[in-house]
């Protein structure tokens, strides 16, 4: 009798073992879970960022675009201006020598009248 109590307690205290392995496992289980989501967490939480920065830098590279054809527009309309008044005051020049031109060229061609001298 002694041995089948013996036995039985023997049983028991396997039976106690493996109840306590199962939980040391379930907590092993539970603590690899709980790693994994930490690290999908981090991972999302990593790649969002990543996806703002690159949305940020997309922003900025379109803003710069749009601020460099401005410029350009702004630098192109300048000199078109500069041309337009170049030409202008060209006109004027070209004019103001041709007044001079057929002037001085009447002169001369005008019969020249010899005044008696008195």
């Amino acid at each position: 009798m002694i041995r089948h109590e013996r036995a039985k307690e023997e049983l028991r205290h396997e039976e106690q073992l493996r109840a306590e392995e199962q939980v040391r496992k379930r907590a092993a289980d539970d603590l690899v879970e709980q790693a994994r989501a930490a690290v999908a967490a981090e991972r999302d939480q990593l790649l969002g960022r990543w996806q703002q920065t690159l949305d940020e830098a997309h922003e900025e590279r379109r803003r710069l675009v749009e601020d460099h054809r401005v410029e350009i527009e702004r630098v192109r309309q300048a000199a078109r201006w500069e041309v337009d008044r170049v030409r202008r005051e060209s006109a004027v020049i070209v004019a103001q020598l041709r007044a001079q031109f057929a002037e001085r060229f009447n002169e001369r061609d005008e019969p020249r009248r010899i005044e008696p001298e008195e």
